[in-house]
């Protein structure tokens, strides 16, 4: 009798264990580290980070309000995020390691990180302060942000990544690439191209021609190009330019979202149905990151409210 309780209580165990392990959706905006041995994401508001070898998360951030966007600096010592701390978007720094959070722009605006620059010091990030849409650049110990395109005028420039052997600024610029995201297919003026500035040289460039679709560049070390576009199939895949020729580098037929490339050019990671995905440069073939999380199962507190006279409209359930 006394051994049957004891399996009977290590069963529980295990399965109340095995209870918070879970294999989760509706993960998204996964950023690398630079060497592609760490991964890190939002989920549930807080940012998480998993190594790739193994893939079990952990939780980096527990703030109030949601934390997304992350970005790691090219040398991997920081992570950029975009906050709700204080109510609306600001852009917040920790070292990516684990530690002290840094909130570095206090602005009444939505702030949103885009990318980092290639030296490391400089975070740039898309606000509201100024129109629809502006890009912008702090710097990782704060200051003063300054809009990118300040001398320049580009309609809700946005989506922005910087190239690491010319210094040009990739971005798109309507609103098709950004707060129409999930409007697929769409064909029309207001098409999202691939397009580059250079501050210095004030050479201008359109990459990308399609009349529908191609938006948020990212780069690796060597300045290899990938971006979405629904040329192919209507739905979003991931591209590339081979020898200046845009490339199709995947063919689901359903979109992905959000892909970033490591800074050593191995892998792009993406959101792909509600889980995280990869895409294997060398190898060219795309898989799933299985997640696995280990959490608390937190379950909320009861609450009561007096709802006597604030009752304005009501209905009955068939039975």
């Amino acid at each position: 009798m006394f051994t049957k309780k004891i399996w009977v209580l290590l069963g529980l165990t295990v399965q109340s264990l095995s209870a918070q392990t879970i294999a989760p959706r509706f993960l998204s905006h996964p950023v690398l580290s630079p060497d592609a041995q760490t991964v890190v994401f939002s989920f549930e508001g807080d940012l998480w980070k998993a190594a790739t070898n193994d893939l079990q998360a952990t939780r980096l951030t527990a703030m109030q309000g949601y934390e997304t966007t992350p970005r790691i600096s090219p040398d991997g010592k920081w992570l950029a995020f975009t906050g709700e701390q204080m109510g609306n978007t600001d852009i917040y720094i920790m070292p990516l390691s684990g530690g002290e959070v840094k909130q570095l722009t206090f602005h009444s605006a939505s702030d949103v990180v885009a990318n980092f620059s290639w030296d490391s010091q400089t975070i740039y990030f898309t606000s509201n302060r100024y129109g629809p849409a502006s890009a912008y650049t702090v710097g990782i110990n704060g200051g003063t942000p300054k809009r990118l395109f300040a001398d320049h005028y580009f309609l809700m420039d946005h989506l922005i990544a910087e190239h690491p052997k010319s210094g040009d600024i990739y971005f798109n610029d309507t609103w098709e690439s950004n707060n129409q995201v999930a409007r697929k297919r769409y064909k029309g003026p207001f098409n999202p191209d691939i397009q580059s500035y250079n501050l210095k040289t004030k050479a201008y460039q359109k990459h990308t021609d399609w009349v529908g679709k191609d938006f948020a560049t990212t780069i690796d070390q060597q300045g290899a190009v990938y971006f979405i576009s629904d040329e192919a199939n209507g739905e979003y895949n991931l591209y590339t330019f081979n020898n200046g020729k845009k490339t199709a580098l995947t063919q689901f037929n359903s979109s992905i979202k959000t892909p970033l490339v490591s800074a050593n050019g191995a892998y792009v990671v993406f959101e792909k149905d509600y889980q995280l995905w990869w895409y294997n440069v060398a190898t060219k073939k795309a898989n799933p990151l299985n997640i696995q999380l280990y959490r608390n199962q937190i379950l909320p507190a009861q609450k009561e409210y007096d709802v006597r006279g604030k009752i304005g409209a009501m209905d009955l359930s068939p039975d």
